[in-house]
């Protein structure tokens, strides 16, 4: 059974075009999921409290249209039983009774005492909500090619604004960062986005942003983007785009 939350796209998560922006989106996801944790526990500190915490190691994201300002929308989100270390969480974000997104998270649960990974035979997800992982029309993982040119587009730095709780670049962040060097970005949407987070970004560290030519796929402007951290791959992203339909 997916738990839902209902939520508004407020002035203050859009862009020129009055869409919701990309981190905008996968925040409405996040905080559904942490809606998710408190109402049915156990909760992220009663985790923590158990040395334990969630950690994003792969998004898969796809959106059909943008989200306009002061739309009114409800995210479902559910967790799927772990199979080996892999916990799936699923989100749909619906507009009425229309589909408008969908994002497939796959989640580690570290053990911070032990230093381990734990099983899904070790934990149980059942409280939050279980289901079949959600199905994609994307595939859901992917992998740079070494034909695949890459090139500096940008850097940024860390700062106190972008970090979570833990001291780092928060995952949510990330979807702008990219974005933001997508070539006609105020004519274009971010129709899907698949991400291989490799390493955290502490706060005050330099992050080094690379991309690819466009390439085309299945009606998508497709972006190839890697950033660095002192020559450390920090993530991988395969951006889609698509031309605003005005």
């Amino acid at each position: 059974m997916a738990f839902k939350k209902e939520l508004e796209v407020f002035s203050h998560d859009i862009d020129t075009n009055r869409f919701a922006a990309p981190t905008s989106v996968v925040r409405y996801m996040q905080e559904a999921v942490d809606s998710n944790l408190r109402e049915c526990k156990p909760t992220y500190e009663e985790l923590l409290e158990q040395n334990l915490s969630f950690i994003v190691s792969r998004t898969a994201l796809e959106v059909y249209r943008p989200l306009k300002e002061y739309e009114k929308i409800s995210v479902e989100t559910w967790a799927t039983e772990g199979k080996t270390a892999v916990f799936p969480r699923s989100f749909i974000i619906k507009s009425g009774e229309e589909t408008v997104a969908k994002c497939l998270m796959i989640w580690a649960l570290v053990n911070t005492r032990e230093h381990r990974f734990m099983r899904g035979s070790e934990f149980s997800v059942k409280s939050y909500g279980t289901g079949e992982a959600v199905e994609l029309t994307i595939p859901s993982r992917f992998k740079i090619s070494t034909d695949i040119m890459l090139k500096k587009c940008g850097q940024k730095t860390v700062m106190y604004s972008d970090i979570d709780r833990n001291f780092h670049m928060n995952n949510t962040k990330y979807f702008d960062m990219l974005f933001d060097y997508i070539p006609n970005r105020a004519k274009i949407f971010m129709s899907s986005c698949l991400v291989n987070y490799v390493s955290e970004a502490p706060l005050g560290s330099n992050i080094e942003i690379y991309i690819s030519d466009a390439v085309y796929e299945n009606g998508e402007t497709i972006y190839y983007m890697r950033t660095e951290i002192d020559g450390k791959t920090n993530i991988e992203a395969k951006v889609g785009v698509k031309d605003i339909d005005r």
